[in-house]
């Protein structure tokens, strides 16, 4: 079971994921790549993380979203899956 932090977030057309993520997650290739592609599969969207430090790693067009956008401004939501 994992639990977390999401933001679903639909936005000029597009729908995607931002998963609240630890720092290191964002340095760790592997856990990166297996949890984008679990976010893809948990939410049905395109996921993005964003670090406690704000960075962010993902698709490119949502990460710049993401720069203008301060993360408290997102709506989170608690999960378990």
């Amino acid at each position: 079971m994992m639990t977390g932090e999401v933001a679903l977030v639909r936005e000029q057309g597009q729908a995607f994921a931002v998963l609240a993520v630890k720092p290191h997650v964002v340095n760790s290739a592997n856990e990166r790549e297996e949890l984008v592609a679990a976010g893809r599969q948990w939410f049905g969207m395109r996921t993005v993380l964003l670090a406690e430090d704000g960075r962010t790693w993902g698709d490119r067009d949502i990460v710049n979203w993401l720069s203008n956008v301060h993360p408290a401004q997102l709506p989170w939501r608690k999960f378990t899956i």
